[in-house]
């Protein structure tokens, strides 16, 4: 049994989709919340992350969300967090340099995710 929980809801008319994640998201875990970014991530216009719940996270979970991000840019569509970044991911974002960027050039040159831009 893994120690991530992650759940979904998807809007009225379906087009936003809100993932909930809590627990140790890890390179041990992370599949779990691939397939559900696989299945849920091509249909959905707006996607909002909310990461307040975990525990730990390591640099396999932050490259999975790193990377649901930019397939959804991709696809024109949006991709945010949805309330407060826990503990564990501010400290993976300052361990790993990310707070030292200010855009990505991934979204065409906005404020990236991880340094609390909004797309």
């Amino acid at each position: 049994m893994s120690d991530l929980n992650v759940s979904h809801t998807r809007s009225p008319d379906n087009t936003a989709l809100e993932i909930t994640l809590s627990g140790r998201l890890a390179i041990d875990t992370a599949p779990e919340l691939l397939a559900l970014l696989q299945e849920q991530l091509p249909s959905a216009h707006q996607v909002r992350m909310n990461v307040s719940a975990l525990s730990e996270v390591d640099l396999a979970g932050m490259q999975l969300i790193c990377s649901a991000c930019r397939t959804a840019l991709a696809g024109s569509q949006s991709f945010n967090f949805k309330g407060e970044l826990a503990p564990c991911v501010q400290e993976a974002i300052a361990t790993i340099g990310l707070q030292r960027h200010t855009t990505c050039k991934h979204n065409t040159g906005n404020p990236c995710i991880w340094c609390g831009g909004l797309n």
